[in-house]
């Protein structure tokens, strides 16, 4: 035997047994829940208000497979944050059901962040990194306060959106804590002392170590008033402060950044706003940059867009129930689900986006009843055709099983048909079944004794009458 040969054998039984053991470890630390900082939550865990600290919590079940498989990235979770004022949790919703009715758990994994103000529903990537910025966005204080252009600037380097109060009232205040929870992963609300400069960047911005610093170009005119620093602009509220239902309308739908790398978390949130979504679909670099050119200055154009470079195709075919290809440019309307479609790279967005606002040229979509039929067809063809492909014998049972039985139910003669059946006097009728079937009904079998039954001489056939 070769010399080495032993080592060989001890070096890979020495490897396997290591991720044994490995194996043995993390499982012990998801049933016990000692891992990665995660701790396993009990009965007791009832009153948000008696919490110390955010926890981001999974609600979980032990059968439930995509469970097991989040539960390794659950524990990369709880070592991340290990270091920050935040418990990474999990609890077993079908051991204590009381808990998990008390936080109305319908599904799972249903991961949430629950804290002594606020409990938020987490719907993005089951990603380490997704999760841990998650926890943190929505753990810190739902109003900021403001008190100078250098705190501003600080934040602006770490927020995409933020949102500012000038002067608000105590009632408004209150009334903006629910909205002010909802938004809280996604852009920050700040409250800005009355005397504060609020700048914005124009043209005239400089650029530090690739971080813009912001001059004292505009402010807030109105005192109380409310703006959104976004896209390296101010943009002001025009409405009534005072309209809580209003400023929380306008929050909401303001706070993503008018460009984003589409993927479904980005563009779920999007459907339930009133804005339009351009999507491009493809790598024309002119294009690319003509979409994010557009998004800088909400002044060239008409109406409230948001522009999404996609990643993937399905992301919008699955929107609005149509294929598309390379290089394509659609423009869709979350409340009326209209839109409007072309590869035509030619043709400018500023037009594409005017004719779209004003319904010049062809749109599609909608919510008519021939608009459902195209969707359903869509649907079919989108979800079934591709499994036809990929396991033809399966999918042929699987359709032609049920056609045989509905065949068979509708081809055989059903027992209680009525006496005032005319089919059913027809088949009683025996002159009618001589007429029908001929000789081999003249006489019929009336039991296993021969016993035959006499045939009435008026419908008896010359043939029988000449064989008596």
């Amino acid at each position: 035997r070769h010399p080495r040969a032993g080592y060989k054998s001890y070096l890979s039984m020495s490897t396997s047994h290591v991720g044994l053991v490995q194996g043995i470890i993390l499982a012990l630390c998801i049933l016990h829940g000692g891992a990665g900082g995660v701790v396993e939550l009990g009965a007791e865990f009832q009153d948000p208000a008696a919490l110390d600290q955010p926890h981001l919590v999974m609600f979980y079940a032990p059968w439930c497979g995509h469970c097991r498989s989040l539960h390794p990235t659950w524990h990369e979770v709880g070592e991340r944050l290990s270091v920050y004022p935040i418990t990474v949790a999990k609890l077993d919703a079908t051991i204590y059901k009381s808990a998990a009715e008390k936080y109305e758990i319908r599904g799972f994994p249903t991961i949430r962040l629950i804290s002594k103000d606020r409990v938020l529903d987490y719907n993005g990537e089951r990603t380490t990194e997704a999760l841990v910025n998650f926890a943190k966005l929505g753990s810190r204080p739902l109003l900021t306060t403001i008190s100078s252009s250098g705190k501003l600037n600080d934040l602006k380097r770490t927020e995409d959106v933020i949102f500012m109060l000038k002067n608000p009232s105590e009632e408004l205040r209150s009334c903006l804590q629910p909205v002010a929870s909802a938004v809280i992963h996604e852009a920050l609300i700040t409250e800005v002392v009355s005397d504060t400069v609020l700048p914005v960047t124009q043209s005239m911005g400089t650029t530090i170590n690739s971080v813009t610093v912001l001059r004292p170009t505009m402010s807030v005119s109105r005192e109380p008033g409310l703006a959104v620093l976004k896209d390296n602009k101010l943009y002001e509220y025009t409405g009534n402060v005072d309209e809580c239902l209003e400023v929380s309308l306008w929050i909401k739908d303001e706070r993503f950044t008018a460009f984003q790398l589409g993927s479904y978390p980005t563009i779920h949130p999007l459907l339930f706003l009133s804005f339009n979504i351009v999507f491009y679909y493809g790598s024309n670099v002119a294009r690319i940059s003509e979409l994010k050119e557009m998004s800088r200055d909400r002044t060239k154009y008409e109406g409230e867009f948001y522009f999404i470079h996609i990643e993937k195709a399905e992301y919008i075919e699955n929107l609005i129930n149509a294929y598309v290809t390379e290089d394509a440019v659609a423009i869709y309307n979350p409340t009326t689900e209209l839109y409007s479609y072309t590869t035509n790279s030619s043709v400018p967005l500023s037009v594409l986006m005017y004719n779209f606002v004003n319904e010049i040229g062809p749109l599609y979509g909608g919510t008519s009843f021939i608009a459902g039929i195209k969707k359903v067809l869509y649907r079919l063809h989108y979800n079934i055709y591709p499994m036809f492909i990929d396991h033809p014998f399966i999918m042929a049972l699987v359709v032609m099983v049920p056609v045989g039985l509905i065949s068979l139910c509708f081809c055989c003669d059903n027992p209680s048909r009525s006496k005032d059946d005319p089919v059913r006097k027809i088949l009683e009728d025996e002159s009618q079944m001589n007429l029908l079937w001929g000789d081999e009904k003249d006489t019929k079998m009336k039991d296993d004794d021969n016993n035959t039954e006499e045939v009435p001489d008026e419908v008896k056939s010359p043939e029988l009458k000449k064989t008596e």
